[in-house]
């Protein structure tokens, strides 16, 4: 099969190694001023030895009027160049070209950060945001003078870009940001040349672009990001305007046009029901037949629809964002046709969620070497050891891995007739099969380092001293919590899981007891297949351990399956006909239910820790067993593990 993505392109007189490139994407990896650090440094490295061809730094702010978030990377004085520098340096070192992302976040930045009122087209609040605490407040409209003021922001960046190495720049004009508001009928509601019509509120766009070019010259490249629709937004832009606007900045001297999309129904922002790649090829292709100059597609593009795209004719550079925070060498196993080895994204969103936190920082579910790439480099063990890992789920699999990487011998014992621990019920409900590929990931990882794997294996205290590892790596898991309710031990109460693997029946009426990620998922899974489902708990919100990205939909899901959701409720007792409650409003009354889920939480299962400690060298516990958390701190601890034995 021909690899189009490795191809040598172009963008303007920027020669690509290939196709593939890597999006501007919030990495919180900056000082809090918006200084370079060395683990910024170090996550763009990794990815330009990868073997990307193109790596755009993303959403660097151009002034402090603009600044949208604490650790956003900034370019809006000449005192940032000599860092940057040294980024495009680590870039360059691996053959990558370096391109930044100008950003400017309009009604969207942060008055508390600057100290200056947001600034927009029109004195319209935000009603909605992409980052916690942007948006809201009113903005300041702009003038016609501030407007001038605001383009030349744009082009003095640029020439520090310039200054700084970098091989180009890309013009933020998406996602809600300053240039999308006033390309976009929601919020650009300006009766001067400024607004109306579609050209008018391109102005802002093109003078931008001009500015630029003249400031850098003509031959350096160019380019900007726009949003090929705006799902869900009222008056938001269509793709037939996006087709106009990418028009009108190819005239203007954009030597390229990257699509994204934006708004509360943007399916690059979505789950999906089954994992579904390439969710904007449609936008990038309805651009590319409005252009001449390339067009770089975005949205969980995988390997495989983005030959289909380039065959197709529908895009010339293929975005990929979260497949490479998952795995930053992909590019270099796709060009060696190592696919087996690449490390999946789950699409869990995890990393999305982050941005959406007070958290400092993004990290990965699958990678936990995101943000900590020099710390966690696999080095070869000193002396090689004979290590047992106890426990298959996504904490033994990954210290096994990483273990076997340094050069030990592993062996992994897991009880069950199949690996996967916990990650086999968490690929069951509804809008998780992408977590499939993970363990499937792992298993082929394991095969190919030799580790020794005995299903239908428990370990004992006996055994583990028969075996006489040098190390032992305990993941062990947990044990279900079972709530005090008077009468729950004689119902026929029975466990989330067991539900999702259909190992017990299920009656029509289904009560489930705890109101986390495992019993509301439970819940949109029974409900799925016509059950009447209740899900209670005594806390005041349902589903408050589920990331922003997604906690809204399943919500919502739960909903439109009529899932009656019930909190702030008191347990009295289990009855043969259902369960006894007090309600928040103090009303007594009873559910009924043919069947009682348990959903309300776990303990971790330490038993086994507490039999062999002192008998062994060496022991550690990884994962659930440690306390129970997410898929992101099992494969972390496993990792960390790994490294340290």
């Amino acid at each position: 099969m021909k690899r189009r993505l490795f191809e040598p392109f172009r963008i303007g007189k920027m020669e690509l190694r290939n196709r593939i490139v890597l999006p501007p994407m919030v990495s919180k990896y900056a000082t809090q001023e918006g200084y370079v650090t060395e683990r910024l440094k170090n996550y763009y490295e990794a990815r330009a030895h990868g073997g990307v061809g193109l790596i755009i730094c993303g959403a660097t702010y151009i002034h402090k009027q603009g600044w949208c978030y604490a650790t956003q990377l900034s370019i809006r004085d000449d005192k940032y160049i000599p860092g940057l520098s040294e980024l495009t340096q680590a870039i360059h070192r691996h053959g990558a070209k370096a391109a930044i992302q100008l950003h400017h976040g309009g009604r969207l930045a942060k008055s508390e950060l600057s100290g200056m009122q947001p600034v927009a087209p029109s004195s319209i609040a935000s009603a909605g945001s992409p980052l916690p605490g942007m948006g809201g407040e009113i903005p300041k409209e702009l003038t016609i003078r501030e407007i001038a003021e605001v383009v030349n922001q744009f082009a003095e960046a640029a020439l520090r870009a310039k200054k700084a190495g970098f091989d180009g720049v890309e013009i933020h004009g998406a996602h809600g940001y300053l240039v999308s508001q006033f390309l976009s009928r929601s919020c650009n509601k300006r009766q001067d040349s400024y607004g109306g019509d579609l050209p008018n509120r391109a102005r802002f766009l093109v003078e931008v672009i001009k500015a630029i070019k003249k400031a850098v010259g003509s031959d350096y490249p160019v380019w900007c990001r726009i949003n090929g629709m705006e799902y869900g937004v009222p008056e938001g832009i269509t793709l037939e305007e996006a087709q106009e606007t990418a028009r009108i900045a190819q005239e203007a001297g954009s030597d390229a046009i990257h699509v994204s999309a934006t708004g509360p129904r943007a399916p690059n922002n979505l789950p999906s029901h089954t994992f579904v790649p390439a969710v904007l090829e449609g936008l990038a292709a309805g651009i590319k037949k409005a252009v001449t100059v390339p067009v770089i597609a975005v949205g969980k593009i995988t390997p495989e629809a983005a030959e289909k795209i380039l065959a197709e004719g529908k895009a010339d550079l293929i975005a990929m964002g979260r497949a490479l925070l998952a795995d930053p060498e992909l590019p270099n196993k796709l060009a060696e046709n190592r696919l087996e080895d690449i490390n999946p994204c789950i699409e869990c969103f995890g990393c999305r969620n982050d941005i959406f936190s007070d958290k400092l920082e993004i990290g990965c579910h699958v990678n936990a070497t995101l943000g900590k790439e020099k710390e966690y480099r696999i080095v070869p063990a000193k002396k090689p050891k004979k290590v047992l890992v106890v426990g298959g789920g996504p904490a033994g699999l990954e210290a096994a891995r990483v273990a076997a990487l340094r050069g030990h011998k592993v062996t992994l014992w897991e009880k069950e007739p199949r690996l996967g621990g916990q990650l086999i019920q968490a690929a069951i409900p509804p809008y998780k099969d992408r977590i499939n590929v993970l363990l499937q990931y792992f298993e082929r990882q394991l095969k190919k380092l030799n580790v020794a794997i005995e299903l239908n294996k428990e370990a004992t205290t006996a055994t583990i001293e028969k075996f006489k590892p040098d190390a032992v790596v305990l993941g062990t898991g947990v044990k279900p919590l079972i709530p005090e309710i008077p009468g729950l031990d004689r119902a026929h109460a029975v466990q989330a899981g067991d539900i999702l693997e259909g190992k017990v029946e299920v009656g029509n009426r289904v009560v489930i007891i705890g109101g986390e990620m495992v019993g509301c998922e439970t819940a949109e899974f029974l409900a799925e297949k016509g059950k009447q489902v209740t899900v209670m708990r005594r806390g005041r919100e349902m589903a408050t351990g589920v990331g922003p990205s997604l906690r809204p939909f399943l919500l919502s899901r739960l909903a439109e399956k009529s899932v009656t959701l019930m909190t702030e409720i008191k347990y009295n007792k289990v009855t043969p006909e259902g369960i006894v409650i007090t309600t928040k409003d103090g009303e007594k009354k009873t559910i009924e239910a043919d069947t009682i889920v348990l959903a309300a939480g776990a303990v971790p299962d330490q038993k086994l820790y507490e039999d062999i400690k002192g008998k062994v060298r060496e022991v550690h516990c990884v994962g659930d067993c440690v306390e129970p958390r997410t898929i992101r701190d099992a494969t972390g601890d496993g990792y960390r593990i790994g490294l340290q034995i």
